[in-house]
């Protein structure tokens, strides 16, 4: 499991004084690009061989409001690659660890000029094996 970590920022707040809902999948996006170039499968690295990894789905439950000043951690796994889809499992927890949301988010490779498809395994086996490294199995701590 992979663990991102950071202030929550008083711009993330909306009228209610709490964190707008479209920030936690901005925090994910974080965590995620940090987790891959992390384990040596930076995005710039992908994207410069002409494939990319569009997120396709996205499961999100909101469990508790965060707020400006309070510390955040996104845990997050790979418990799913196939060669061509990913998964990512996540939890967003604040400093107390009370639960702010969880979910998955769901994502393919494809080509940066046609985005077809493509399978990681055939046209970029150094980072399928990576990929491979990268699943975990079990929940979170």
């Amino acid at each position: 499991m992979y663990e991102y970590s950071r202030e929550v920022y008083y711009y993330e707040t909306d009228q209610m004084a709490v964190v707008h809902h479209s920030n936690y999948i901005r925090w994910l996006e974080e965590a995620r690009t940090r987790y891959f170039a992390e384990v040596g499968l930076p995005y710039e690295v992908t994207e410069s061989l002409g494939i990319l990894s569009p997120i396709i789905g996205l499961e999100i439950e909101f469990k508790a409001f965060g707020r400006f000043g309070d510390r955040f951690t996104v845990k997050l796994c790979m418990p799913k690659y196939t060669g061509v889809r990913f998964d990512i499992e996540f939890i967003i927890v604040n400093q107390n660890n009370d639960t702010l949301a969880q979910g998955k988010s769901h994502h393919a490779f494809v080509s940066s000029k046609t985005y077809r498809p493509v399978s990681l395994a055939k046209a970029q086996p150094h980072l399928h094996q990576g990929m491979l490294g990268c699943i975990e199995a079990g929940g979170y701590e």
